[in-house]
């Protein structure tokens, strides 16, 4: 990436680490950070800490793939921007320009989904808490209840209950009624 960008952005420092990275923003304080999604001592550790170290940066994950979940999480956790997959760096300087620029940039191919699950996320809409929006968009998404638990980090007890109590909320008959035929039980 440092090569990619070198001569089109000015790249103050690089971290082989969350904890490196949170470091390198609190003396840096840039513009941008990119934060790569597979960094040791976990992605979104470090875009939370760098966004308490420099509050003006924007932070960017590089992603692996593209994955409804793991940009609300990303998002959740502060960045401005989630890129998946490989990029140029024509168009990764372009990204870099437009956070600069208090742009958030979200891959077109996942604003739909984007859009659905925060729609539905309203809480007490259908008469379902925030939580419960949540659960029910990842089991409709074919999420399992372990995949679910580790997610939202909850036991898989309570996204259980979660389950029956969506269940009884949306008159269906079992679990599969909320996610029709196919679905994984775990």
């Amino acid at each position: 990436i440092r090569m990619a960008l070198e001569g089109d952005v000015d790249i103050c420092a690089e971290a082989g680490d969350a904890e490196l990275a949170i470091r390198a923003a609190k003396r840096e304080q840039p513009e941008v950070c990119l934060v790569g999604r597979e960094i040791p001592g976990d992605a979104l550790l470090a875009v939370r800490g760098i966004c308490r170290a420099a509050p003006a940066a924007a932070v960017v994950l590089l992603a692996a793939e593209r994955d409804v979940d793991d940009l609300l999480e990303a998002v959740r956790a502060g960045a401005t921007g989630y890129v998946p997959g490989a990029i140029d760096a024509g168009r990764l300087c372009r990204i870099i320009r437009a956070v600069a620029a208090k742009e958030a940039v979200v891959p077109r191919s996942l604003v739909l989904e984007l859009m659905l699950e925060l729609r539905g996320s309203d809480a007490g809409s259908d008469g379902l808490t925030g939580r419960e929006s949540q659960v029910l968009g990842m089991l409709r998404r074919g999420h399992t209840t372990a995949v679910i638990a580790e997610r939202l980090q909850i036991t898989p007890v309570t996204v259980r209950r979660h389950v029956s109590e969506l269940v009884r909320k949306l008159g269906g008959e079992d679990r599969w009624s909320l996610t029709g035929p196919g679905e994984d039980s775990a």
